[in-house]
């Protein structure tokens, strides 16, 4: 691999990354609030939504590792699933972070 199919690469990774992200935040929050699924965490007394997002990706880097070693046995779990999935936790957690810096700073 070059330096140019490497970056075409990610190019195709991070789109299909967005593509993913925005399926799921339909699926699980209904396209209303993009955290939604999250802040139930807090909503149930358990944790943070930042805690309950680290969660989810530790999850997701174990099951990394996991694939590593062998094939998935689950369809649309495979390796290159999760590792998007694990991308697009980062990004959720970051705009999160984003999100409540404003509100801190808007009221």
């Amino acid at each position: 691999m070059d330096n140019k199919e490497f970056i075409e690469g990610i190019e195709l990774f991070y789109a299909s990354g967005i593509q993913l992200i925005k399926r799921k935040n339909a699926d699980y929050t209904g396209g209303t609030d993009p955290f939604a699924n999250f802040l139930l965490a807090e909503k149930m007394g358990v944790t943070s939504a930042e805690k309950a997002l680290m969660v989810r990706m530790c999850d997701k880097v174990a099951r990394l590792a996991t694939l590593i070693d062998k094939d998935a046995q689950v369809k649309d779990e495979s390796f290159q699933d999760t590792a998007l999935d694990l991308c697009n936790y980062c990004a959720i957690l970051s705009q999160l972070r984003k999100d409540r810096r404003n509100e801190i700073r808007s009221t």
